[in-house]
């Protein structure tokens, strides 16, 4: 049996509705006190009523916020904690 190709859709035609693509659509609340192990931050949007997951909410492609127009950059979000191996 031959090997075939499938080709996969272009990522960038796929659009999610709800997805965040710059940090302006987004605010951060803090619960705790700061460099202790009980401080926890969680991104909401800017109505403060639903919270943003920062794995599944933020677009790969970064979107400019004047233009809405998708940029050639690309969001990284990284939550290894500063001073940690």
């Amino acid at each position: 049996m031959a090997e075939s190709m499938i080709p996969l859709n272009d990522v960038r035609s796929m659009k999610r509705v709800n997805s965040i693509g710059t940090n302006s659509d987004i605010d951060f609340q803090s619960d705790g006190e700061e460099d202790t192990l009980e401080y926890r931050l969680q991104a909401m949007d800017p109505s403060g009523k639903k919270k943003v997951s920062l794995w599944h909410d933020i677009s790969l492609v970064h979107i400019d916020v004047e233009t809405k127009h998708e940029t050639s950059y690309l969001n990284f979000v990284c939550e290894i904690p500063k001073f940690t191996r």
